[in-house]
């Protein structure tokens, strides 16, 4: 595969993107804050992460207060724009 450069605010937007694409559309976590630790290999820790649950049942809050549902989804994709890594993640 190809060499692709990675920079640290890459990964959680990729995560997030990945994660979405995982759950078949379903769900993302989201609102990703830690810290990156350069050691070998190098390491994200990530706390409070915030999942959003597109429900097709208009359920709401199912993963607590901060879960926005489909609304959240859309505001991370009014924003989001792929880097590589989310390319290379997102692959079919």
């Amino acid at each position: 595969g190809a060499f692709i450069e990675i920079a640290d605010g890459d990964v959680p937007q990729a995560f997030t993107h990945f994660t979405y694409r995982q759950t078949k559309r379903k769900m993302m976590v989201c609102d990703l804050q830690g810290v990156f630790q350069e050691a070998s290999p190098p390491l994200f820790q990530f706390t409070d992460p915030v999942i959003h649950y597109a429900s097709s049942r208009g359920r709401t809050n199912v993963f607590g207060r901060t879960d926005r549902g489909r609304k959240g989804v859309n505001n991370f994709f009014k924003t989001h724009e792929c880097s590589d890594l989310c390319r290379a993640l997102n692959r079919r």
